[in-house]
């Protein structure tokens, strides 16, 4: 796993003290960054300045991850090379890493808070102690892309995972509360907002309510206004949830962007009931997207898969694949399973070895490169595509399109697209696995 490198959304102003400045670094998922958003929005509010680099704050701030045991390493280095760069800053480390589950203590670090503590940042720099209380929301977004969190926390325990241990049980925000968000970000300039959670499949309102009531709800209150001008994404959702109710949205819906990510993890339900995840049946997915394409004639479709996890055997490897060639998948994201310390899955027997957990993923990731290839290729045939662009001067520039495939455009066109739009665009050639744009 990569160190990240995090833009700030303000620099530090020139004659800026470094006790007035602070720096956020964010690891892991979009819930992570959003809430790393709100404590910037807070802390901005509060009169503090946000520093370009750690030595220039007197308050740096690590947003951690714990998904694998990859990322807590990555964090230990990161800490120490904060602490090299900034010697006399606050270090505080937050998120899924810190506290109970996580890490008891971190070298470099002058303080852990909890992921359940989290929240008790946002009044770092007023102690007024309110905004805690309020919990996080956002006005605005360090990138073009917004974020809307409307779901935290996972009761499903898979085998494998922590999260359920750092993050808690799964709760879920009062719709209200997301519908007022997201106004505030399209009036913002904001054009795609990508909906998040841990588990959305946990999504619930006071009535039982779900996740798909919600997007009604939703779709029924942007759509007279901003269907056309505007797009919602959905992030990671788990098979489960693509039932009948899930098509008729989907095919009525005026906002969403045509882009779907399943929880998928294998593909074989003798592995999936390993994983403790048997509450949905892999089977039944080829059917459900072959009705999905009557209705989206062109979509992207992507998947987490992960392989080698204890007691694979070659044949359930085999039949996992041969049930993703029958799915009309246009990337994944594949990882080899390494044991996570504090998970039931890292004391299974049937641990499989390095090499073989490589062989397969690497399978995996030539059919992954195979398909994802295949459906840029097909893009190349679409009139105009829709990308928001994010900001800098980078040469060439690059934004996101409806279909989640990354556009390009060179400088000299880039005066003619604004970031958070959506803009219009012509794809040209491929780029790698990216696609060469210019303005439409």
């Amino acid at each position: 796993m990569r160190i990240p490198e995090r833009k700030p959304m303000r620099k530090t102003t020139a004659d800026a003290a470094p006790g007035g400045a602070f720096f956020i670094c964010t690891m892991g998922c979009k819930v992570n960054r959003y809430e790393a958003q709100a404590l910037r929005e807070k802390w901005t509010a509060q009169g503090m300045k946000e520093a370009a680099r750690p030595e220039d704050a007197g308050t740096v701030l690590v947003n951690s991850c714990a998904v694998t045991a990859a990322a807590v390493a990555d964090l230990r280095a990161l800490v120490r090379r904060f602490r090299r760069a900034a010697p006399e800053a606050e270090i505080i480390v937050t998120g899924c890493a810190a506290g109970p589950a996580g890490l008891a203590d971190l070298p470099g670090a002058s303080r852990l808070v909890p992921q359940r503590d989290k929240t008790g940042l946002l009044d770092l720099f007023s102690g007024d102690g309110e905004a805690g209380a309020r919990g996080f929301f956002v006005s605005s977004c360090d990138r073009s892309r917004a974020v809307l969190k409307i779901q935290d926390g996972c009761s499903h325990a898979c085998a494998f995972c922590i999260v359920p241990s750092v993050r808690g049980a799964a709760r879920s925000r009062p719709p209200e509360a997301s519908t007022e968000e997201v106004l505030r970000l399209l009036r913002a300039g904001f054009r795609e907002i990508v909906i998040s959670g841990v588990n959305l499949r946990a999504y619930r309102e006071t009535g039982g309510r779900d996740f798909w009531d919600f997007l009604e709800r939703l779709e029924d209150t942007l759509a007279p206004e901003w269907a056309g001008r505007a797009r919602l994404r959905l992030s990671s959702l788990e098979p489960g949830q693509f039932d009948d109710r899930a098509l008729a949205f989907l095919g009525r819906s005026r906002m969403l962007a045509p882009h779907l990510h399943l929880a998928l993890q294998s593909g074989a339900p003798a592995v999936l009931a390993r994983m403790r995840r048997g509450h949905y049946d892999p089977e039944a997915l080829p059917e459900f997207f072959t009705r999905l394409g009557a209705l989206w004639p062109r979509f992207a479709l992507g998947a987490d898969l992960l392989t080698g996890f204890p007691g694979e055997t070659d044949e359930e490897f085999e039949s996992g694949l041969d049930l993703l060639r029958r799915l009309p998948l246009t990337y994944a994201h594949v990882f080899p399973y390494s044991r996570r310390p504090g998970t039931p899955a890292a004391d299974m027997a049937g641990q499989v070895g390095a090499g073989v957990k490589k062989a397969r993923a690497a399978r995996l990731r030539a059919f992954a490169r195979e398909r994802k290839e295949a459906f840029l290729r097909s893009l190349l045939d679409v009139p105009v595509l829709r990308a928001v662009f994010e900001e800098g001067s980078g040469n060439p520039r690059a934004g996101m399109c409806e279909y989640y495939a990354e556009c390009l455009i060179g400088d000299e066109d880039a005066a003619r697209v604004r970031p958070r739009a959506l803009s219009p665009v012509r794809p040209r050639a491929l780029r790698g696995d990216r696609l060469l744009t210019e303005p439409a």
